[in-house]
């Protein structure tokens, strides 16, 4: 296998040659095609992990352990040994052998061979063993795979540590955001799934969500959602969790619905899914204040200024700031407002001023250019979209 090496964040890194992977019709890179999976598209997604983890850390507890179940070359995993405080070890996993040994060079190339364990294990293989392997649960449990992560969640959860984070990230926002039907409905339990929302990344979110807090439900733990992001092609959630039973009930009675567009305005309602309502999904929190905040404020000090997605980064995280303060409500997308009311589209700046001039609070989302959210119920929405 050819090498490059490149810098991401603090970690020098073996990668395969990608010239070979790039396709010739549309001259993008396909990290599938590589002999040990790198995807350079996702260096925001690693950087945002690190501010994310760095503030929750910070704000409640430390991180000593992690684990990076689906490694591919290792990044993820020695970005957080090199960049997340306080963190003392990890164990970076791939059933690939190919991957194994670019791992175990990874390592050697940036010094870590002393907290940095290799593993060459099913998946879930190993989440069900390392406490008794490796002794004690971990701090980060972190599912990065190409699709799905439903198969490796309830595992994922069994060895997180009380206080400890979850972190997954799935690629297959089709599913997630309900246009492939029977794929919803056998990968995350969604009960008789209408067609898609425009606004399918937040119902992936929500989805991704809600599939965590069953799963967590059945080992007796509440589900806290701490930080959500969708951009490019993914959703990723964090999660940490809450012991007890009674927890894990109320946690499900409290935060579990569906959601539905009537007339183009997005609605969700709590209770059971119905044929016109896509569900179950998480209708709780998707943020929480303090971490985002602390994230924020990390950033404006620059204190990651060396991460190559910086700007996009801070970008994000401006916006869900903005908008956190009304994530009750599901963000409307004004093309299919504008749509259903046959109607131009204005400008953003213009619902913003119709709305508030009325008194209803207005944000920005990150999911979409032209989406918001508001307290605004859906007759005032609709007219503030036909306004001329």
């Amino acid at each position: 296998m050819k090498l490059a090496v490149i810098r991401e964040g603090k970690a020098l890194l073996y990668i395969p040659d990608t010239r070979p992977a790039v396709d010739p019709l549309r001259g993008s890179l396909e990290p599938a095609w590589l002999q040990v999976f790198y995807n350079p598209s996702m260096e925001l997604n690693r950087d945002l992990s690190v501010q994310f983890l760095n503030a929750y850390a910070a704000e409640r507890s430390p991180l000593r352990s992690a684990i990076d179940v689906l490694a591919g070359t290792g990044v993820r995993g020695l970005r957080y040994l090199l960049e997340v405080g306080g963190l003392e070890r990890a164990v970076l996993n791939d059933i690939d052998e190919e991957a194994l040994k670019l791992i175990k060079a990874n390592i050697n190339l940036n010094s870590l061979g002393d907290r940095a364990v290799a593993s060459n294990r099913d998946a879930n293989a190993l989440l069900y063993t390392i406490s008794h392997e490796l002794g004690g649960a971990y701090d980060i449990v972190d599912l990065d795979p190409f699709g799905s992560p439903a198969p490796f969640i309830s595992a994922a959860i069994s060895v997180a540590s009380r206080g400890g984070v979850l972190a997954a990230t799935a690629t297959d926002l089709a599913v997630l955001g309900g246009s492939k039907r029977l794929a919803a409905k056998r990968k995350y339990w969604l009960d008789n799934p209408p067609g898609p929302t425009r606004g399918y990344r937040e119902v992936a979110l929500r989805v991704l969500l809600g599939f965590i807090a069953r799963e967590a439900a059945s080992h007796d733990k509440a589900v806290r959602p701490l930080f959500s992001v969708s951009v490019g092609h993914y959703a990723r959630v964090f999660v940490t969790f809450d012991k007890g039973s009674q927890k894990a009930y109320r946690s499900l009675e409290n935060n579990m619905g569906c959601i539905r567009v009537k007339n183009g305005v997005a609605l969700m309602q709590n209770g059971l899914p119905s044929d016109s309502c896509y569900g179950p999904i998480w209708t709780g929190p998707l943020w929480d204040k303090e971490i985002v905040d602390r994230m924020l404020n990390d950033a404006k000090a620059r204190k990651y200024e060396y991460q190559g997605c910086y700007a996009d980064a801070f970008k994000v995280l401006s916006l869900i700031e903005e908008e956190l303060s009304l994530q009750e409500f599901p963000h409307q997308r004004l093309d299919e407002l504008c749509s259903e009311a046959k109607h131009n589209m204005p400008a953003l700046s213009v619902i913003r001023a119709r709305l508030t001039s009325q008194g209803y609070r207005f944000s920005r989302t990150h999911l979409s250019p032209i989406g918001f959210r508001t307290d605004a119920p859906p007759d005032a929405i609709l007219e503030a979209c036909k306004s001329s």
